[in-house]
């Protein structure tokens, strides 16, 4: 072959090369863009919490004391006209009891009845109601509930055992001192940042609860060990601090709670047993 067509024959063997890398390029390109136009379609879905009936074991200085059971149940297609006109939504009825057990039982005839209900919209919690009654010795020490109105902004706050009732205005995303829990499964399911907040309707003031991820740890239970996320945060004005331990196989459940306050016995809370069920259609 004649120098003169080896060299014409290489440099269209080159320029075949080049438009098919560039001819690569483009469908590359084309592919990233059809897979960023897809994902800007089709969104993440939003985290989402499944009812469950969870028993807590609270002890102080060794010795128990406090029998805790928290259950959720979720109402699926539930519609809310008076928040969310026109939306469809997920309702959630979220209840924990309390009681004294043990020698603690015979010192302190105590009762705690907390329950909150709202709905879960895009992965957040919406509160409508809370209530909490306190009883002792079969009489009624606290009782308070609180009726959230979204379209006004704020919260009516009626102490029964005082005999009164006011208002306060609330910032967007509020939630009540038991549905905060919710908040912090579903906050922790949409992996954070290491620093957040929850606004909380609480004793007619609005709080905010500072969380901080530790990182995790394996935690040990009599269910059990749970790799943990470990959460910290103090709470407002007071020098005590809370940790938990919320195990993502539980949908970041909590498993144990540890509760330190200056000049005070800590603590200790651990998760007795766990079911999943209850939900209602």
């Amino acid at each position: 072959m004649a120098p003169q067509q080896s060299h014409s024959l290489i440099s269209k063997t080159f320029a075949c090369c080049a438009l098919s890398f560039m001819l690569l390029l483009m469908c590359m390109a084309t592919g990233r863009q059809t897979l960023a136009a897809s994902e800007a379609i089709t969104p993440k879905a939003p985290p989402q919490l499944k009812p469950f009936v969870a028993t807590y074991m609270i002890t102080a200085m060794g010795l128990e004391g406090i029998n805790v059971t928290n259950s959720l149940s979720i109402h699926a297609n539930v519609k809310n006209e008076n928040s969310n006109p026109g939306r469809t939504t997920q309702a959630y009825h979220f209840k924990s009891y309390s009681m004294p057990i043990g020698l603690l039982a015979f010192k302190k005839d105590e009762t705690r009845d907390e329950q909150s209900e709202g709905i879960i919209l895009d992965g957040k919690i919406q509160p409508l109601n809370y209530s909490y009654l306190q009883i002792r010795n079969n009489k009624t020490r606290r009782q308070v509930e609180l009726s959230f109105d979204w379209a006004q902004k704020e919260v009516t706050n009626h102490h029964k055992h005082k005999n009164s009732k006011w208002r306060m205005p609330i910032p967007q995303q509020t939630v009540d001192k038991l549905s905060y829990q919710l908040s912090l499964m579903l906050k922790l399911a949409g992996k954070p940042e290491n620093h957040f907040s929850f606004h909380i309707a609480d004793g007619g003031k609005i709080k905010e609860y500072n969380f901080e991820i530790m990182g995790e740890e394996r935690v040990y239970t009599s269910l059990g060990s749970y790799k943990a996320t470990k959460i910290q945060h103090k709470r407002y004005k007071k020098e005590k601090t809370i940790t938990l331990w919320c195990a993502p196989e539980l949908n970041f459940l909590p498993v144990k709670i540890i509760q330190e306050e200056k000049g005070k016995p800590t603590f200790i809370s651990t998760l007795t047993s766990y079911q999943e069920g209850m939900s209602r259609n």
